[in-house]
């Protein structure tokens, strides 16, 4: 029967009347009951009108618990009742149809709901935990008899699930209730006697659950109140917070860690909740499908419908034991209860080795195989399937040895391709951590059984990287105890010559180590690894886990090197990123920062792509260092075999730099010609200064506002970016600054007016004639990096070179950041104005990370720099980075990198556009090639800077896996200048992620 609807103007009257409340009503929604939202003057409320079979007494309970926990003083916000005009709870009123209604009105909490909040963050969870432990603790004493009932919602009641299969529609969906039915009814009703009960709220869906200041603050609505099993309460606010969560297990560990901390929960409770959760699924997703029936109009009633079924098939395909495993490891609990008396009963034990080898006796080497390995150094086989193998047999001929080794527990970056990316709740994941040993030995050495047992599975796991033939053996220990062998990496004969169900003795040869490409495409080894629960998995289990579930992992899969008896694996330093943040204090200076909000632990890098010591990948669009990518393989290449030759200063004859020079100023209009080497951009722009003042015999600089020449003192001095900012003192006497030439928000808004900006060069150089003073020259970043990214106007060079070359000054124009064919039109930026400067400084790109900078000018420039005082750089122009140098021209012009930047520019600048469509926060998209960026504004006509939403947006792309920054005055502009390799499907990535943060509560302006 549907309840009577009363328009906003009598909710107002009834409140006016029956409690003094004068406001103003707003509808909201509700599955029984009819809520308002009052708004009063000295306060907001909700304004609850109770379904008419509503017992009274349950609404007496309601306010009864509220009050309570008010009187807990717990670090909650929960709603309160206000008494009525006669100093009483509620008000029975009647409606039109004759229906008695419970009237009353609690205090409204201010929050957002959880389902309306968008991300949900760490906290977010764990402070969800706490808040429930909190109003589960607060409880513990509380009583009422209205909480004793039959109702439908208790968890501890979903046996009536199994009268209503018959709602279900579809087979699939029908067969997965039926699976949870079962399961609940088998092995979770029987044990619910066994833990405690108390009254719960019982429903902490996302509806209910307050948000605030980027925390859980409370709950709302104790309509639901009952008496049951206390660790409902946990499971329910479990399945809400999981929804539409692609991996539900790692959205429950902080829920439950913050609902542990304040409520401590029993081993029992815990062994429970995976079947809880499901319970709860089981009723919700019934109780939809008889209101659909019942009311098909109701789409409140129906809410939590779809995501509810993606839920449950997820945690239909979750091993139970997994999941409680890892929520005894998120209560502090050793994850699998029994390793420990596994690992004392190994120590009684003998064993065979998997391999016929004597670990005492036999020569063989510990691999680094780690994400960070020198001795793995460039050799991680991303692409190159044979790459690997030809680096284990060189290293193990290096060694003198036959053996390699492969850790235990080890991060590699190995399976960090597309082929192993995995969607997490925070963006890409990739399973990283080696749970296993691996002996690389040569094909066809014999793979023996470490122990007597029984082979459980034959399979071969084809495809590139798998296991390949693979095969698992069950070992008993007593009746209720036994534990598994994994043996990966096999040769094809094993598959026909051990059958399943086959008893094996200790030592038994069962396969042999299988060659490339049968055995998953792998250098020869051997996979072996120990296994206390297979998890209800057959034949293909995981070899490798995320490192974030790293103690759940190790427990169900314990050290295996136990049995590879006298085998010496030697410890590996390493720094946490916390020990790294300790000691990046006690020693550098203060001023260096690290980049996002949580710092990056960053060990690798290679092509676009960054990874950290998880071996979790980046892909990286904002470093235009590593021009033709992350240790290219050529670069690595060429500096290692110069390096192995010769590394010496200038003074003595070589042919790199005269060949680097000359490659060089080929790129270059013919009036740049002559070269000096340096180490890096910001020693190039200090030298070009030294140039224009020897050339001009002046001291006096123009410079752009917001520019950015370097670090060293001269080129601060030449920064408006550096000495207009936070510990500047201003720009110098004899530094003089421009206007940013900026289109959209400068001076002359709106207008393309190079001329107008580039008329205040004359204005300056005007007053210092009348000074007495004349100009040494004007330097200026092609693209203006720092101050936002800005394009210079039409016509601005051209205009500003003619009138400083006509007062005698050089044009210096800075490379740094946008040469080397970044822009795509060009392989300079300066030639987007059409114009020659006398001077061009380099750093950066040029080295592709390597310490190389330079500075090409004119011959006229050159003749009055060669005054008498020589010029000598120790390390600038040294073979090794010429040769580095070189290679990077080399590779630019044979990889066709400036026509991809065009190319790959254009249609991710044309992405950008179509993105601004959608989002207004995006004021303007600017750049070429691949040097872009994008300004963040609050509002079109103010042009606001949305700076906290730019930091916002980076820190959440870095979360989601791709590295972004900001930049400009209001550091309100989004820079994207990738390595020049970066791809269309990069492309595609990075705005697929854009959308999504976009949408965020956090970019709300």
């Amino acid at each position: 029967m549907h309840l009577h609807r009363f328009t906003s103007k009598e909710i107002e009257l009834l409140a006016r009347e029956h409690f003094g409340i004068k406001a103003k009503a707003e509808k909201l929604v509700g599955e029984r009951d009819l809520n308002y939202y009052l708004r009063a003057d000295d306060g907001e409320y909700i304004l609850k009108l109770n379904h008419y079979d509503t017992p009274h007494t349950q609404i007496e309970m309601q306010h009864k618990a509220m009050r309570h926990l008010q009187e807990k003083n717990l670090d909650l916000s929960l709603p309160c009742p206000i008494p009525n005009v006669d100093k009483n709870d509620q008000t029975i009123i009647v409606d039109s149809v004759g229906n008695p209604r419970y009237l009353h009105i609690l205090t409204w909490i201010n929050g957002k709901l959880w389902a309306k909040t968008n991300p949900h963050t760490e906290n977010h969870y764990y402070t969800l935990g706490k808040t429930c432990g909190l109003i589960t603790k607060g409880l513990q004493d509380f009583d009422h008899p209205a909480a004793h009932r039959i109702f439908k919602w208790d968890i501890s009641q979903a046996a009536w699930v199994g009268d209503q299969l018959h709602q279900i529609e579809g087979r699939k969906q029908k067969n997965i209730i039926r699976h949870f039915f079962q399961y609940f009814y088998k092995k979770i009703l029987p044990k619910l006697d066994s833990i405690r009960k108390s009254v719960i709220h019982n429903d902490a869906n996302d509806y209910n659950i307050l948000i605030n200041d980027g925390k859980t603050i409370g709950l709302i609505d104790f309509g639901d109140m009952c008496y049951t099993n206390t660790i409902n309460d946990l499971a329910i606010a479990l399945t809400y917070a999981m929804l539409d969560k692609p991996d539900p297990i790692a959205a429950a560990i902080p829920i439950i860690k913050g609902f542990h901390e304040v409520f401590p929960l029993q081993a029992k409770e815990v062994e429970l909740l995976y079947g809880l959760v499901a319970a709860r699924l089981i009723i919700s997703l019934t109780s939809s499908a008889i209101n659909r029936k019942l009311h098909p109009q109701n789409k409140y009633l129906l809410i939590t419908e779809r995501p509810g079924w993606e839920l449950l098939e997820k945690w239909y395909i979750i091993s139970p034991s997994f999941a409680t495993y890892s929520f005894r490891e998120a209560c502090g609990l050793i994850p699998v209860a029994r390793s420990t008396r596994f690992k004392k009963w190994v120590k009684t034990q003998q064993f065979a080795s998997p391999v016929p080898v004597d670990w005492n006796q036999t020569p063989y080497h510990v691999m680094d195989l780690s994400v960070d390995s020198l001795e793995l150094g460039h050799n991680v086989n991303f692409e190159d399937d044979d790459k690997f193998e030809r680096w284990t047999n060189r290293l193990l001929e290096d060694k003198d040895v036959e053996i390699g080794i492969g850790k235990y527990c080890e991060v590699r970056p190995f399976y960090t391709t597309d082929n192993y990316i995995e969607q997490g709740n925070n963006g890409p994941q990739w399973r990283t951590l080696h749970l296993g040993v691996d002996v690389f030995m040569k094909a066809g050495t014999p793979v023996n059984a470490v122990y007597e047992g029984v082979v459980v599975s034959v399979q071969n796991n084809e495809g590139n990287r798998d296991y390949g033939p693979t095969i698992i053996l069950k070992h008993q220990i007593s009746e209720t105890s036994h534990f598994y062998t994994l043996y990966g990496h096999l040769g094809m004969e094993c598959l026909t010559e051990i059958k399943k169900g086959e008893k094996v003795s200790i030592g038994r040869q069962i396969a042999t180590i299988g060659a490339k490409p049968e055995n998953g495409n792998w250098p020869p080894h051997l996979h072996f690894q120990v296994i206390l629960d297979l998890l209800n998995l057959e034949g293909d289990f995981p070899g490798v886990a995320f490192p974030s579930e790293r103690k759940v992992w190790k427990s169900i899969c314990p050290n295996p090197y136990f049995v590879f008896d006298g085998l010496q694996i030697p410890p590996k330093p390493f720094y946490k990123s916390s020990t790294i943040l300790q000691k990046r204090a006690a020693y550098l200076g203060k001023s260096m920062s690290v980049s996002y909000k949580q710092p990056l632990h960053i060990v690798r890098g290679y092509r676009q792509y960054l990874y950290d010591s998880d071996g979790q990948r980046y892909l990286d669009t904002c470093n235009n260092v590593p021009h033709v990518g992350h240790q290219h393989e050529r670069i690595v290449k060429a500096a290692q075999q110069q390096y192995a030759v010769l590394n010496t200063n200038t003074r003595y004859l070589h042919e790199e730099i005269v060949r680097f020079a000359e490659e060089l100023t080929a790129t270059l209009p013919p009036e740049l010609s002559v070269c000096h080497f340096v180490n890096s951009g910001s020693e190039a722009n200090e030298l070009a200064l030294r140039m224009a003042q020897t050339f001009s015999q002046q001291q006096d600089m123009l410079v752009v506002e917001m520019g950015y020449h370097g670090n060293t003192a001269n080129a601060v001095a030449l920064s408006s970016y550096k000495f207009d900012r936070k510990g500047g003192t201003g720009a110098a006497a004899w530094v003089h600054k421009l206007p940013l030439p900026d289109s959209y928000r400068g001076m002359y808004r709106g207008e393309q007016t190079g001329e107008k900006y580039a008329s205040h060069a004359a204005k300056i150089i005007e007053k210092l004639k009348q000074e007495g003073r004349g100009i040494a020259g004007f330097i200026g970043e092609s693209i203006l990096s720092c101050g936002g990214q800005i394009m210079l106007p039409e016509g601005y060079l051209k205009e500003l070179y003619k009138t400083v070359r006509a007062a005698g000054g050089v044009c210096i124009a800075d490379e740094v950041q946008v040469g080397f064919g970044r822009v795509g039109e060009h392989f300079w930026g300066f030639e987007l104005q059409d114009v020659v400067p006398d001077i061009v400084t380099m750093g950066k790109p040029i080295g592709n990370g390597h310490p190389l900078g330079a500075v090409v000018c004119t011959p006229e420039v050159a003749a009055a720099f060669n005054n008498g005082m020589e010029y000598f750089n120790t390390f600038g122009g040294n073979p090794v980075s010429c040769r580095i140098g070189r290679e990077v021209l080399h590779i630019i012009e044979e990889e066709g990198l400036q026509f991809h930047a065009l190319n790959v520019g254009y249609y991710l600048k044309r992405a950008l556009e179509e993105l601004k469509k959608d989002f207004p926060i995006i004021g303007e998209v600017r750049g070429s090639g691949l040097f872009l960026g994008f300004e963040l504004i609050k509002d079109h006509q103010t042009l606001t800077p949305a700076t906290d939403e730019a930091a916002y947006l980076k820190n959440r792309m870095c979360e989601l896996g791709i590295l972004i920054s900001t930049d400009g005055p209001d550091e309100n502009v989004i820079k994207i200048k990738p390595p020049m390799i970066f791809s269309r499907k990069n492309v595609d990535f990075v705005m697929n992620t854009l959308r999504i943060v976009l949408a965020e509560d956090g970019m709300k302006v």
